[in-house]
């Protein structure tokens, strides 16, 4: 069913550049973990992951269609066709065990440089502690490091203490308070109801008098 637009991703010239990472793990017995970029041929096998890193998040209680999960994944192999971006999947045999989006990003005035941004790291519930996201977390800084990039940066729901734990193992510490609202939420709030031509002055002054009376200013 997605096997004719897999083509021209598969082949993506920025695909190229990433080859397969294989490692070995002793996690009670030796295997092969092997990490790479998620094609469109794959998305019905990592449907599965992507619904369970979503409500482990919080973000959701119950399961979304798999026909909307696999558009919004859909999308993220795109964007990492155009370079920039990176959707991985950990794999052990035939089976996806793991999965990661990551991207540059700017990282504001506090970093020296732009970084690495984890979106995602997601291991299966039957599959933790056996290296799964240490696996991911290798290849994430192997980009990094071939990006010229000395930093990672990771979203952590504020709940999940024991994911903060596994990350500061790692050497990742407290960087900024991060807020998330909806584009239609804060337009409301700045008092923007419809487009705003920045190029008319009195276009201009609506959403300057609409910011000033949200924040009280």
């Amino acid at each position: 069913m997605l096997g004719g637009a897999s083509q021209a991703v598969d082949h993506h010239p920025n695909m190229s550049r990433y080859p397969p990472v294989n490692l070995k793990v002793d996690s009670g017995g030796e295997m092969d973990i092997a990490v790479r970029d998620v094609t469109m041929d794959q998305l019905e096998q990592v449907a599965p992951l992507w619904d369970q890193a979503w409500r482990v998040s919080g973000r959701r209680r119950t399961a979304v269609p798999l026909a909307l999960s696999i558009d919004r994944m859909r999308r993220r192999v795109d964007l990492a066709a155009g370079g920039g971006y990176r959707f991985l999947g950990a794999w052990i045999a035939d089976e996806p065990v793991g999965i990661a989006t990551v991207s540059l990003t700017d990282g504001g005035p506090m970093m020296d440089a732009p970084g690495v941004h984890i979106h995602v790291l997601h291991v299966d519930e039957e599959h933790r502690n056996r290296r799964v996201g240490t696996a991911l977390l290798a290849e994430v800084t192997r980009w990094a490091g071939s990006l010229g990039s000395d930093q990672v940066v990771v979203d952590v729901p504020p709940a999940s203490r024991d994911v903060a734990r596994w990350y500061a193992g790692w050497g990742f510490g407290p960087y900024l308070n991060r807020r998330v609202g909806t584009t239609s939420g804060i337009r409301r709030r700045l008092g923007l109801r419809g487009p705003v031509d920045l190029t008319n002055g009195r276009g201009r002054l609506a959403a300057v008098t609409g910011m000033g009376r949200a924040a009280g200013r």
